[in-house]
């Protein structure tokens, strides 16, 4: 059920049928040189799309947010950075609203690596309210099951270059699709990150892509998804 689809009224009275809402959340932000910027906006709107089509009765989904941080991207052409600090106020006012307008559970469904500190910080601020609040990174969440499609995966690599040549082929110019097998050897921050690491805007080998892969991708991780999502409905969240 899209929110932004309903009336007021209508809202109100489809209420009942659940108190689960998916928020999707994106970035804009350079993809090396042959994916659009829109690459992490794309991925969570065509899992939402997919999960619509599926169980549409059993949860709403809220619009995008298509803003996120992308500070190591920063240096590339077209890319917008929101700092995690801000991100994470926006974050909670959303889910804030979310929670006044009679949701019980927020699924933050993201497409976006530097979003992650912030939704974690926003999610810990919105359960005090009563929220049950969970957040999907799928590439990350599922990678084990994306690599049994792909050899590898990357920012722009095979995996995220195979999901968007799935969702719009024509979106991506594969002649322009590139490699960049830099790897860190740890986790640390730096000025000049985003053009060391992420050079040419990418990680991963992007020329490994294909449709077949991107549409296997979905095939497998739709269910995995759809499974989250009735645990959240379903309110236990443990085994014994």
């Amino acid at each position: 059920m899209y929110m932004v689809n309903y009336t007021s009224d209508d809202f109100k009275k489809n209420l009942s049928k659940s108190d689960l809402v998916i928020v999707p959340v994106g970035s804009v932000e350079a993809h090396g040189h042959h994916l659009p910027l829109g690459t992490d906006i794309f991925s969570p709107r065509l899992f939402c799309q997919r999960i619509d089509k599926k169980i549409g009765d059993e949860v709403w989904i809220a619009p995008e947010i298509p803003y996120g941080q992308s500070y190591d991207l920063s240096i590339y052409p077209g890319t917008v950075h929101i700092p995690s600090g801000v991100m994470a106020n926006y974050l909670y006012y959303v889910g804030k609203s979310m929670f006044n307008n009679g949701m019980g559970k927020i699924i933050f469904f993201n497409g976006h690596g530097g979003n992650i500190n912030a939704l974690n910080l926003a999610s810990e601020r919105l359960v005090p309210l009563g929220l049950d609040v969970a957040v999907i990174n799928w590439w990350l969440d599922y990678s084990k099951e994306i690599l049994t499609v792909t050899t590898g995966q990357g920012h722009a690599g095979e995996d995220e270059t195979s999901a968007i040549l799935y969702y719009d082929e024509k979106l991506v110019n594969m002649d322009k699709a590139t490699k960049n097998t830099k790897k860190p050897l740890i986790k640390v921050r730096y000025k000049n990150r985003g053009k060391e690491i992420f050079e040419n805007a990418l990680t991963g080998d992007a020329t490994l892509a294909s449709k077949e892969k991107g549409e296997k991708i979905f095939n497998i991780l739709e269910g995995k998804i759809i499974e989250f999502i009735h645990i959240m409905k379903n309110g236990k969240y443990y085994t014994s």
